[in-house]
């Protein structure tokens, strides 16, 4: 690993070993990110970049190796020793109460008190100068259950900066973005930065990385493979480093042309756990011999489009069909006799 400045690193993690029976997720793994920086870290679901930064976060103890955090060494038993050292970790599932306001969700064990009560007044302005100073503009007496995911994710935010993280670890952050959504949060990351802020970025999405970062760090089957400025290399090169080999050709194989509609959807809509739609008036058709892909920022229907045309989740209002026959009422046994499969993520 490189330690030529002499100016201390915000975070250096240095021969990161973790071992689970029957796997070693992290096997002397080096990262070295620089103060003021917006640092990536890429690799395969399984490279061990999840399991790194909870090490970091203090949700997991390394079995080998050290970790210094501006230039003194330190080892977390748990978050809370981490948030005092100045580390904040925004998760990419949010941990969020649904019927808490922003600024309750903000202040949970952290509340300030005066005379032994909880001062509010004290927590609202603090959450309104954080959102002016960082451009994450809240409303502190919203509840978050009637938030936009991005709103969540900057609620998340700002609860890490609240409690006076100078490193912030952001867990595929934009998974659950709409592109809109991406590049706001891109203004928000850029704007910590310009504020003396150190951001790790774990991703997967490399165009994506190569707009935000810095510098970048490779992990593959738990080691470091590459760290580089974001600048000197390209999305193919981080693939193969991330894969260990050149990248297969895309077919070029023509479509088979096949007019047979094997399953639609006609009009399709079906409710989710909160009693929302989570589809509205869906249609779709699968042709014989198709693949057919269905994109979307998670949480936008796709498990309830599944569960829904696999009988497990009924239909508020619409029609499905299976070879033209409809079978929108049949129940879970029926559909997997006529053939309907699922393979779970």
């Amino acid at each position: 690993m490189t330690t030529g400045s002499a100016t201390p690193a915000a975070v250096e993690l240095a021969g990161i070993t973790k071992r689970f029976p029957g796997v070693v997720a992290n096997d002397r793994v080096d990262l070295r990110v620089a103060e003021g920086e917006i640092h990536a870290v890429v690799g395969e679901n399984g490279a061990g970049k999840s399991t790194l930064m909870k090490i970091l976060y203090g949700m997991q103890t390394a079995d080998e190796g050290r970790m210094l955090v501006g230039g003194a060494e330190v080892q977390f038993s748990s978050p809370s020793e981490a948030i005092d050292a100045g580390i904040g970790m925004v998760h990419q599932h949010f941990m969020l109460a649904d019927q808490l306001t922003v600024l309750e969700n903000v202040v949970l064990g952290a509340e300030p008190t005066r005379r032994g009560v909880i001062d509010y007044d004290s927590a609202r302005r603090h959450l309104d100068d954080l959102g002016s100073s960082y451009g994450l503009d809240l409303h502190p007496n919203d509840f978050v259950e009637s938030l936009e995911v991005g709103e969540r994710q900057r609620v998340e935010i700002i609860k890490v900066l609240y409690r006076g993280a100078k490193v912030l670890i952001l867990d595929e952050p934009t998974s659950v973005l709409v592109p809109q959504e991406v590049e706001k949060l891109f203004g928000n990351l850029r704007e910590l930065k310009a504020r003396g802020h150190t951001i790790i970025f774990i991703d997967h999405k490399l165009e994506e990385v190569l707009a935000i970062a810095d510098t970048i760090t490779v992990l593959r089957q738990g080691r470091t493979v590459a760290t580089m400025a974001s600048d000197q290399v390209t999305a193919a090169e981080l693939a193969e480093l991330m894969v260990g080999s050149e990248l297969p050709k895309p077919s070029t194989e023509p479509r088979v042309d096949d007019q047979h509609v094997t399953l639609s959807l006609h009009s399709a809509t079906v409710t989710g756990d909160d009693g929302r739609p989570a589809l509205e008036a869906v249609d779709l058709e699968i042709h014989r011999g198709e693949i057919l892909g269905v994109a979307g920022v998670e949480g936008n229907g796709q498990g309830e489009l599944i569960e829904a045309i696999l009988g497990l989740r009924p239909f508020a209002g619409g029609e499905l069909f299976l070879d033209g026959e409809p079978i929108t009422d049949w129940p879970v046994r029926h559909r997997r006799e006529a053939g309907l499969g699922y393979v779970p993520e």
